[in-house]
């Protein structure tokens, strides 16, 4: 394999897993604003709506190191697929979901994902050389910051009443 095709080789792998971090990061934090509508759309109480984000951090938390291990035993990359997949069936489900029942299932299997961190950085350990290592960790945990960040500040609270402490400080509010 020639130099320039071991160069694109590596920056298809980074961008696939720079995509993976940077979608499960937004599913992480793009759900908050818009709690109040899913517990008004679904006809729920408050209680069981948190259940949509908790559920979620619940399932990330328990797969991602299981995940994890059983790539460094059977494959990171055959495990980064399975996990992209279930983030995708989980965004799959969610899409269509009929009740809170359903859309909280989405998201235990959407949070299967989040073993996409641990085998993104195992990917780049095995496959980039040594100097490079560090400049690829570093580049997808920065593509995770804006994605959290730009969810977090994000106005697409429209339809529900909603105040936060928003960006930088500022009071947001918006009313049906």
């Amino acid at each position: 394999m020639s130099v320039t095709s071991r160069r694109s080789s590596r920056r298809l792998t980074f961008t696939v897993l720079a995509a993976g971090a940077g979608f499960f990061a937004m599913l992480q934090s793009l759900i908050t604003p818009v709690l109040p509508t899913i517990q008004q759309d679904l006809h729920t109480s408050q209680n069981t709506v948190t259940w949509v984000l908790t559920a979620y951090l619940l399932s990330a938390s328990i797969f991602t190191p299981i995940l994890g291990r059983v790539g460094d035993m059977v494959g990171k990359e055959r495990m980064l697929v399975v996990s992209l997949a279930a983030l995708a069936l989980g965004c799959l489900l969610a899409a269509i979901a009929p009740n809170i029942g359903v859309l909280i299932v989405a998201r235990v299997v959407q949070g299967i994902g989040g073993a996409v961190f641990p085998l993104s950085f195992g990917i780049i350990r095995d496959e980039f050389p040594a100097a490079r290592v560090s400049g690829a960790v570093a580049a997808i945990s920065a593509i995770v910051a804006p994605a959290v960040g730009w969810a977090s500040c994000s106005p697409a609270r429209s339809s529900a009443h909603w105040t936060t402490g928003g960006c930088s400080g500022s009071r947001w509010s918006w009313s049906a």
